[in-house]
């Protein structure tokens, strides 16, 4: 069983692996443009365009936009794979969806106005056998997951042990120079600089480095003030000094956390290393714009000395060096040189800013299909009435919906670990099954589902099979019944659990053949399971055995009035996912008489007046299904 650490653990990994997937994109972007305005953008400008990649990566939560990349490419087929990678924990048939119904042995048939459905005296005992989810979860998954994080857990040793060593081993002594200790304390006065920073020489240094986070000290190699002049050792202090006051010690002890958690994707290793290479560049440019011109010849032949003189110093957390390797130095030096050329250069560093700002919101925001509804958190809208109000109690306590009699209301639910979206409709009636026109080919998304119907919401409806490897939710599972017609049947005379709606606009639940149907006046109707309230009983024991997950499912209570649920899940910092039995529990607190469970997982989706009204999990947008409940006008 899929347990709550367990859930928390694929939802963390599934949004690093989405944010690493924007992140590369947006570098390739980012590179692009800095390869374009490589003469034209100021080096301080060409530094700070890397703060738009370590903002993405560091945020939780990104913004939806319709102008997301996402929502201008074509993304379907591997939106799909991606989806049956994560969702499918055993092979998907309908043979298995019948042995799932089966295992909860749920043979009764609902009735959507009565108090009591006729429920056979199997039906609230469960088999003692109990689905393994995280067991079944596909093993590719499983190892990369696994893999992940072993490779987190040893670069992560790794990178403490390196730096406890250092700080451990480093041996220093104050430098008691009056000359160097006087040129120091001046430029801290002329950079405003207050903080105490001590001087120091080590054996243990190859390169003066400032080092530490909440102790910052600057470290000269041993006899260092034998090799350069003391204006020498002014440009390394300036150097250094500017580090400190731009906090670049605090980037780079991020950046070896942000590597560490992205460490399979050479974009991320390779775009911070581009990044301390312009954190060195930006820094000279500060540097020299803070002496003579006649001084800048000189800084530059200090970078020549100090790479001929000390190996380049090692990249740990909390350490900024002078040093670089031969090819950054000369980037430096071509930086130092054109020098002249930095004041023309505005426009286009204004340009190049612009330019990354909007191609890191269009990289990093989410397609405008799962953008957040018009409703604020916590509000309902009334369709008919047009206006809004204040939901009733929490989910977990019972609850007294307003009246709904002449519209639609949609309202927001949340439980210990899950967020989602009730719709309640008043008029069953109006409840119809939409079908993919391609049954066979390709599914449909569940907006274009709802437009094609002529609807104005819907929810995902039964689930699929995928006999060709696509993924593209073109089959049907069991049986599929549209307007009274039986339009797919992949089981033959097979008894499986059908979700349905009778001529009267009742919810039917229950094992029925193909020949039974017409016989039952079955009017829309899909195949799922399993049941979760039958007669006003819950008939799911425990927490129903399938983990935790984004849920869908369809109610109705005594009245009439038909429940949508869909509740979000693999986003931990907005909604974990939901159990069978938390999805229950939501159907009892609505006062539900008859609920079943529908496709999940990244199928989970509910749509009102053309736009997601949940927030999907999949960065690629709305998953094709091929059915979807809808209500009409």
């Amino acid at each position: 069983m899929l347990t709550l650490p367990q859930a928390n653990f694929l939802s963390f990994f599934n949004w690093v692996l989405i944010t690493s997937a924007k992140a590369s994109i947006f570098i390739i972007f980012l590179l692009g443009v800095k390869f374009v305005l490589r003469y034209k953008i100021r080096a301080g400008f060409q530094y700070m365009l890397w703060s738009a990649l370590i903002i993405g990566l560091v945020l939780p939560w990104t913004p939806n936009s319709p102008i997301s990349v996402y929502s201008y490419l074509d993304f379907s087929h591997l939106q799909q794979k991606v989806a049956s990678i994560i969702d499918r924990t055993t092979p998907s048939s309908s043979a298995n969806l019948a042995n799932q119904q089966s295992a909860l042995e749920l043979t009764a048939v609902g009735d959507g106005n009565s108090q009591m459905a006729v429920v056979s005296s199997e039906t609230l005992g469960l088999r003692e056998e109990k689905s393994s989810t995280w067991i079944s979860f596909p093993f590719v998954y499983r190892l990369m997951s696994y893999i992940w994080l072993l490779g987190v857990l040893i670069l992560t040793i790794l990178t403490v042990i390196v730096n406890k060593r250092f700080s451990k081993n480093i041996r220093h002594a104050l430098v008691t120079d009056q000359g160097l200790l006087s040129e120091f304390n001046k430029l801290k006065v002329h950079l405003k600089i207050k903080t105490e920073i001590p001087l120091l020489k080590s054996r243990q240094v190859n390169s003066p480095s400032l080092l530490g986070l909440s102790r910052p000290r600057l470290l000269l190699p041993i006899g260092i003030e034998q090799t350069f002049s003391l204006e020498q050792l002014n440009h390394i202090f300036l150097h250094e000094l500017i580090h400190f006051k731009r906090k670049d010690v605090w980037i780079n002890c991020l950046t070896p956390l942000l590597i560490i958690c992205h460490w399979f994707n050479p974009l991320i290793w390779y775009a911070f290393y581009r990044m301390r290479e312009d954190q060195e560049i930006s820094c000279d440019a500060i540097a020299t714009a803070r002496i003579d011109a006649e001084q800048c010849s000189d800084y530059a032949y200090t970078l020549l000395k100090l790479a001929e003189t000390y190996s380049i110093a090692p990249r740990l957390a909390g350490m900024a060096s002078l040093c670089g390797s031969n090819s950054q130095i000369k980037k430096r030096l071509i930086m130092i040189k054109s020098r002249e050329d930095h004041r023309s250069s505005a426009k286009w560093s204004l340009l190049g800013v612009v330019a990354i700002g909007v191609l890191a919101f269009t990289s990093f925001a989410s397609p405008h299909a799962m953008a957040p509804p018009p409703l604020y958190e916590g509000e309902a809208f009334n369709e008919s009435q047009g206006i809004s109000k204040e939901p009733d109690q929490a989910i977990g306590l019972p609850k007294e919906i307003g009246d709904i009699s002449s519209g639609v209301t949609v309202e927001d639910i949340t439980g210990e670990n899950f967020k989602g979206k009730v719709m309640l409709i008043k008029d069953p009636t109006r409840i119809k099954l939409a079908v993919t026109k391609d049954i066979g080919v390709m599914g449909e998304r569940v907006s274009e589902l709802v437009k094609a119907r002529g609807a104005i919401a819907g929810i995902n409806a039964g689930g699929f099979y995928d006999p060709n490897g696509k993924g593209n939710g073109a089959f049907p599972d069991g049986l599929t019944v549209q307007d009274g017609k039986l339009v797919d049947n992949n089981v033959g005379e097979k008894e499986v659990n059908i979700v349905g709606f009778d001529d009267q606009g009742k919810l039917v639940l229950g094992k029925m053949r193909a020949n039974q149907l017409e016989a039952r006046h079955i009017r829309e109707a899909v195949t799922f399971a399993p049941n979760l309230i039958l007669g006003g009983k819950s008939v799911i024991l425990e927490d129903g055995g399938w983990g935790i997950a984004p849920r869908t499912g369809i109610g109705q209570r005594a009245d009439g009035t038909v429940i949508f649920v869909v509740i979000d899940g693999r986003q931990p910092t907005w909604s974990i996912g939901a159990t069978l039995s938390d999805l229950a529990k939501v159907f009892e607190d609505y006062h539900a008489v008859n609920a079943v469970n529908l496709d999940g997982g990244s199928s989970s989706e509910m749509v009102f007046q053309g736009k997601v009204q949940n927030k999907l999990p999949n960065v690629l947008g709305e998953r094709y299904v091929p059915t979807a409940f809808v209500v009409t006008p």
